[in-house]
């Protein structure tokens, strides 16, 4: 139970880019042949932990900025229904006004 806790603590404490960077550290000593045979597979773990960490800090960024275009494009629409009910009462006015007009 407290490895869980501490899992979690270190997701929302750990940012993506410093996630990353470990990870590259990781990879690099990996490919570099510079990690034990004996530490080899704690550091694949953690390399699949921050692989996990990243995806879900990034699908989550995703779904954010989804939310902020698509209020932005409603707000947009309604501003420019707005405009265009505006220019049509306008028009409106003055073609009554044009009728109204002696000649």
């Amino acid at each position: 139970m407290a490895a869980r806790k501490k899992k979690k603590d270190e997701k929302a404490e750990l940012k993506y880019g410093e996630a990353a960077a470990e990870l590259d550290k990781i990879l690099s000593g990996i490919e570099e042949g510079e990690v034990d045979i004996d530490d080899l597979s704690e550091r694949v773990e953690r390399a699949t932990e921050l692989i996990k960490l990243c995806r879900e800090k990034l699908n989550a960024t995703q779904i954010r900025v989804q939310r902020v275009v698509e209020t932005l494009e409603e707000e947009t629409e309604a501003e420019e229904e707005e405009v265009w009910e505006e220019a049509e009462e306008e028009e409106e006015e003055e073609e009554d006004e044009e009728e109204e007009a002696p000649f």
